[in-house]
C-alpha cells in the first residue's frame, strides 16, 4: 500500500480549502490550455479528414446494399443530395425499419368508416334545427312574411289525451275535496 507524502496530503487540503469560485476558475482556465493544444492540430486534421471524405463515386451501389450495410458514407457532406435520398429510401423499406407498430394509435385506416344509417346524431339534428331557423327568419324578412301574416292562427289540439284521463282526473278532484 502506497503512503501519500506529506506534499500529497497538502495538495489535497489546498483543494478542499478552494472555494466554488476558485475552482470553477482554475478547471475553466485548464479547459483552456487544453483546447489552445488541439486549436494547433485542428487544420492538419481537418485537411486529412476533407481529403478522407466519400464522394459518389466511392459509393457502393444502391442495389446492392442490405439492412446490414453501412449506411453511414452516404451521409458524408461529399455525397449528393439524390444519392443520399436513394440510400435512404433502400433502408427505410427494408423490413426491419418498415413497420407498423401496434401501439401507434395512428396506424388505423380512418379513410373507411362505418356508415351511420338511420341514425342522427344530436350535432345532424342541431344543423337541421338551425337551418329550418335560418329558413323561418329569411321568409319573415320576405315578401312572404306578409302572406303569412294574412294567414288566421291555427291552434293545434292534442289528441292524445282521451276521455279516459279526464275521468280519472274527476276522480282525483272528488277525493281531495272530501
Amino acid at each position: 500500500m502506497k503512503q501519500a507524502s506529506h506534499s500529497d496530503t497538502v495538495a489535497d487540503d489546498e483543494l478542499r480549502d478552494e472555494s466554488f469560485m476558485q475552482r470553477f476558475s482554475r478547471r475553466k482556465s485548464e479547459a483552456r490550455l487544453v483546447e489552445t493544444g488541439d486549436i494547433e492540430q485542428q487544420p492538419e486534421e481537418i485537411a486529412e479528414a476533407e481529403e478522407a471524405l466519400p464522394t459518389d463515386e466511392d459509393m457502393p451501389p444502391i442495389e446492392s446494399l442490405t439492412a446490414d450495410s453501412d449506411f453511414s458514407p452516404f451521409m458524408s457532406p461529399k455525397v449528393s443530395e439524390g444519392l443520399r435520398k436513394l440510400a435512404l429510401r433502400k433502408l427505410f423499406h427494408s423490413p426491419e425499419f418498415n413497420f407498423i407498430s401496434e401501439l401507434d394509435e395512428y396506424a388505423e385506416d380512418f379513410t373507411k368508416f362505418e356508415l351511420l344509417g338511420d341514425i342522427v346524431t344530436s350535432d345532424m339534428r342541431h344543423q337541421l334545427e338551425m337551418e329550418a331557423k335560418r329558413r323561418l327568419e329569411e321568409a319573415m324578412n320576405s315578401d312572404e312574411a306578409e302572406e303569412l301574416e294574412e294567414v288566421p292562427d291555427i291552434t293545434v289540439v292534442d289528441e292524445s289525451v282521451t276521455d279516459e284521463g279526464d275521468a280519472e282526473m274527476d276522480d282525483l278532484d272528488v277525493e281531495s275535496e272530501t
